[in-house]
């Protein structure tokens, strides 16, 4: 999200105790959806629409997110990208990815170490459960 656009979801990602997820997706409507399901789950919800964005919103002390949830295929920088620059700008943040591709692929691109990998479409519970396995580590 460019930062003029910070909107009433960034405000709520510190709710009393609640871990907060960076939602990360060049579709408004997949970050809509993604954002609905872990705001009734009690999460606090960020959102940028790739991965420049999301650099610069916790460059910026915008956001502090418990765990980041980013889409791969995106433009500017993509969520492969954005799991390296994280990893030397906030080591020990959770990435968890969503896309088509599979964990084996990715760890054959040079990305062991990731959370895990969402494939899409997937169900809300899944989500959720991936969500809070990557905050216990």
């Amino acid at each position: 999200m460019v930062r003029g656009e910070l909107s009433s979801a960034t405000s709520a990602s510190t709710r009393s105790g609640e871990a907060s997820v960076l939602v990360v997706d060049d579709e408004p409507g997949i970050r809509r959806f993604v954002g609905r399901i872990l705001r009734e789950e009690g999460f606090g919800v960020d959102e940028a629409p790739d991965g420049a964005a999301a650099l610069d919103l916790i460059r910026q002390g915008a956001v502090d997110p418990t765990v980041v949830l980013s889409d791969i295929v995106m433009p500017r920088l993509d969520g492969l990208q954005l799991v390296r620059s994280l990893s030397a700008l906030k080591p020990g943040l959770p990435v968890l990815l969503m896309s088509g591709y599979g964990p084996s692929e990715l760890a054959q691109r040079g990305m062991p170490g990731l959370c895990g990998v969402l494939a899409k479409p997937f169900a809300p519970e899944l989500l959720v459960a991936e969500v809070r396995r990557c905050i216990r580590g």
